[in-house]
This record gives structure tokens, C-alpha cells and sequence, in this order.
């Protein structure tokens, strides 16, 4: 075999390996840091005097700390919620699923729930499944959730951090 035909397959090997790592870099047990923007849009029912519980739907983008290129960076996420939010013992509990769309058109799924005081929670997510890229991704995750916003119309605004 030629010197020539050595260094392609060589190159060719490197390539292979190098594409093979970008894609296991997103399969399998994964934490990705970032920050999710949303907005909140849904149902508030006044279970007694102060206590609320909200169904909806947080969606916005996600932003990967690292930045274009890496994974998820400006995806679209969208998530089915339930929010218990009682003012009168300043306690919140959250939860619900998330669908993560890349620009790839491929999706990676999670579970979500939080606890805290209304307006600021602390929790987990778990990676459940997906589809492309993502088809096996996995792996527990914290986050902290933010309303910055409580618009008069009853939506709100905030922010989620993702593993930091």
C-alpha cells in the first residue's frame, strides 16, 4: 500500500473516531449546564383564599454554556407543567415534562419536579429519552427556577439554570 493510500486511511480512521466521540458526547448519561429562558402560559384554578394550582406550559429556549456548536445550544423547549403555589405557607411544588428540539429537528425528553417558596424553586430533571442524536440519552440533573415576571394577565417570565 502506498505512503498516499496510508495517510487517507489514516485521516479517514481519525475522522471516523472523532465523529464517533461528538456522538457519544450526546448519547447516554449527560449533564449539560445552561440557562432556560420561558415563559409561562396557562390555567390558574384559587383552590381556597391564597392558594392557587396552575396548569400549563413553560416554553422558550435553551442555552448551552458552552456555547454554538455544543448540544441543545438554542433549542426550543416546551413544557407541560402543574404549579401548586400557596401563598399562605410560602410553599410551591412544580412539575411536569419537557420536550427539547434542537435545530437538527432531533428531541430529547425529561421529567421535571421542584420545590420551594413561590416564585424560586430548587429540584431535578431526568433525562428519559429522545430521538437522533439523543435517542440514548440519560442522567439525573438539578436546576433552579425562576419567575422574574408575573405579567397582569396572568402569565409569568423567568428563567430555569441547568446544572450549575
Amino acid at each position: 500500500m502506498g505512503s498516499i493510500v496510508r495517510l487517507i486511511l489514516g485521516w479517514l480512521t481519525v475522522a471516523l473516531c472523532a465523529s464517533s466521540l461528538a456522538t457519544a458526547a450526546t448519547a447516554g448519561e449527560i449533564q449539560i449546564k445552561g440557562q432556560f429562558g420561558w415563559l409561562g402560559v396557562g390555567t390558574a384554578y384559587e383552590v381556597e383564599k391564597g392558594h392557587f394550582y396552575w396548569v400549563g406550559e413553560f416554553s422558550g429556549t435553551f442555552f448551552n454554556d458552552e456555547g454554538p456548536g455544543s448540544p441543545m445550544h438554542n433549542s426550543g423547549v416546551k413544557c407541560p407543567a402543574h404549579n401548586d403555589l400557596d401563598f399562605n405557607n410560602k410553599k410551591a411544588r412544580l412539575g411536569g415534562y419537557c420536550i427539547v428540539l434542537d435545530a437538527d429537528g432531533d428531541q430529547a425528553y425529561l421529567s421535571w419536579q421542584c420545590a420551594g417558596a413561590p416564585g424560586k424553586c430548587t429540584g431535578s430533571f431526568e433525562w428519559t429519552g429522545g430521538t437522533g442524536k439523543y435517542v440514548e440519552i440519560s442522567g439525573s440533573n438539578t436546576f433552579t427556577g425562576v419567575t422574574v415576571i408575573s405579567h397582569a394577565d396572568g402569565k409569568a417570565s423567568g428563567y430555569s439554570i441547568w446544572n450549575r
